[in-house]
């Protein structure tokens, strides 16, 4: 009688009590949820039991999903949400409850006949990468399988609406030689249709700007740059597709955009000579040319260049630190001018001067996890990341 006068007694976090596992081979790989919030509520708690643990599993290759939940005991409150049933709303109809025998064999029974639904488009080392046929029902079903993971590791994540044409899904597969293949994760990209201008679209062109909207790595293959090659090897397929125009991300957070430039940066190394980058070969025309060519964003562009130029000016000491400063801040007052002519001189000079270094220590921060060109026996040195008050 007196637990029902603590309510900590009864409260359980979210995030603490749900319980993810991959299972391959007899074993199983738990990790747990960054986020549960879009499930259970900003407070990420759920009241009403003791002990309370949730269990959902996932096959590593079909990732048909299991769900248990357990609890000492229930308050007896007819206003007690039922965690199974508040899962289930974020699970495909699918899902095995409590039942981990008929779990068990419901994957056997799949596996008889399951493919991967969807076309192989590139591989390295041991992984392949599929596009999934969203138009075909197993392409849905490994879709609605998948989507509770961007619910749990993507803040303000959302599920897509696969029944619109325009979105892609494209999975990672850990191939192996004594058991199925592993799902390693996954990124769904939306398809922009680009109006290219009256003669070209009498002419039949047709113009797509990629986004990528959610990209998950597992917990268990993360640390390990398989992010990275994902990443690289979509962008190395698009680039080949000349109806694709442009490839840009959805609100990327730090971690992939500390990613992304680290790819990118890698991946123009191998077509284009960073050492020759400097101010006479960055011409408006050579700028908008390469940009266009390796269909990247402006924001990405402009970022990749700048890091290029401290890189070269750090390492060969033939670029002017003046001239990449006053190049830099250029851009930022550009983007900023709006607020920054609303200060006096001394407040606005100091604002850009401040948002320099920031961009800078986080530049070299960046350029510190890139083998790019270093003189003999030198890295880049990193640093701190500060944040500019200014949109860089």
């Amino acid at each position: 009688m007196a637990d029902l006068l603590k309510p900590e007694v009864w409260t359980s976090s979210s995030n603490e009590c749900l319980k993810l596992f991959i299972t391959t081979d007899g074993a199983a790989i738990n990790f747990q949820p960054s986020f549960t919030y879009p499930i259970f509520g900003d407070s990420e708690s759920i009241f009403g039991f003791k002990n309370l643990v949730i269990f959902l599993c996932f096959d590593h290759y079909t990732f048909y999903p299991f769900l248990n939940v357990k609890y000492d005991e229930k308050l007896d409150d007819d206003t007690i949400k039922d965690p199974k049933e508040t899962m289930m709303k974020f699970l495909p109809e699918s899902t095995v409850f409590k039942d981990e025998v008929k779990w068990v064999d419901e994957i056997n029974k799949e596996y008889e006949t399951y493919n991967i639904p969807g076309e192989m488009i590139s591989q390295f080392e041991t992984y392949k990468i599929y596009k999934i046929n969203l138009k075909d029902l197993d392409g849905i079903e490994l879709q609605k399988r998948l989507q509770i993971l961007v619910l749990l590791f993507i803040e303000a994540g959302s599920f897509i609406d696969y029944k619109d044409e325009l979105w892609d899904l494209y999975v990672i597969y850990e191939e192996s030689e004594t058991s199925k293949p592993s799902i390693v994760g996954f990124t769904t990209v939306y398809n922009y249709w680009k109006y290219p201008g009256s003669t070209d679209f009498d002419n039949g062109v047709e113009q797509i700007r990629k986004k990528i909207s959610q990209f998950v790595i597992l917990p268990n293959y993360q640390g390990k740059s398989i992010g990275s090659k994902f990443y690289t090897h979509l962008y190395e397929f698009w680039l080949k597709d000349p109806k694709i125009i442009e490839i840009v991300v959805e609100d990327p957070n730090e971690s992939f955009d500390d990613m992304r430039d680290k790819a990118d940066l890698t991946r123009l190394k191998s077509v284009l000579d960073l050492k020759s980058i400097n101010f006479e070969k960055l011409s408006k025309e050579w700028i908008e040319n390469f940009r266009s060519e390796q269909k990247l964003e402006k924001r990405q562009f402009n970022r990749l260049i700048e890091m290029i130029l401290l890189n070269n000016y750090k390492t060969f000491n033939n670029l002017s630190l003046k001239q990449i400063r006053l190049f830099i801040k250029k851009r930022l007052y550009e983007k900023n001018k709006e607020a920054l002519l609303t200060l006096d001189k001394p407040t606005r000079f100091d604002k850009l001067q401040t948002a320099y270094q920031s961009l800078e220590e986080d530049y070299y921060r960046i350029l510190g996890g890139v083998k790019l060109y270093t003189r003999e026996g030198e890295t880049i040195e990193s640093s701190n990341n500060k944040r500019a008050k200014l949109s860089v």
